[in-house]
């Protein structure tokens, strides 16, 4: 069971980050557009010298609003990145002064915790989804529930991860080997 949420969540985790450097890269292009859209087409330098071009059917207002619904997703597969790999920000005080064997259960805790967490992001993610589905977006015409799934999808991802990781930490405590079951064998040595 523990490989299995282990290999989902990497699997998860390896198309998540695709996902996001499609989507940022997709955001940049469109910035880059709009700037130049607006900054050098509507320039009036640009209307000097070619005045006969009316260069604002160049300039789509829409582009705005998908850039923050990127940003919104970006944002969203982020966090379960960001979760799976442990780099949110944190205290460690703890964690460092406590014993292996506490350690593990204080992680296991918090796991336990973050799981609790995620399942109630998930059941309120559901709710928002049904207040959205009659929510049109002004510029583009989207349905709003494409835009504010990000939020479910998140917390489903940062369950899997969190149980990836209560898994893992609880394998570690199982595999410790009692030190008074350990047998000394004498080392044979040719000094002497």
């Amino acid at each position: 069971m523990k490989n299995n949420f282990q290999k989902l969540s990497s699997k998860i985790d390896g198309i998540s980050r695709s996902v996001i450097i499609f989507l940022f890269a997709l955001a940049f292009i469109c910035t880059v557009y709009q700037v130049f859209s607006r900054f050098v087409l509507q320039s009036s330098v640009t209307k000097e010298l070619l005045p006969f071009i009316d260069f604002s059917i160049f300039n789509f207002t829409w582009i705005e609003e998908l850039i923050r619904y990127l940003f919104v997703w970006i944002v969203f597969l982020g966090i379960g990145t960001v979760y799976k790999h442990n780099g949110h920000a944190k205290v460690e005080i703890l964690i460092n002064v406590l014993s292996e064997k506490w350690k593990n259960r204080l992680l296991s805790l918090i796991e336990v915790i973050n799981v609790g967490l995620f399942i109630f992001l998930s059941i309120f993610g559901l709710r928002i989804l049904k207040f959205t589905t009659l929510q049109i977006s002004p510029s583009l015409g989207l349905n709003m529930t494409f835009v504010y799934v990000a939020v479910l999808l998140s917390s489903l991802i940062c369950m899997v991860h969190s149980f990836a990781r209560l898994f893992e930490i609880l394998s570690k405590a199982d595999t410790r080997i009692p030190l008074n079951n350990v047998e000394v064998i004498p080392e044979n040595t040719n000094m002497g």
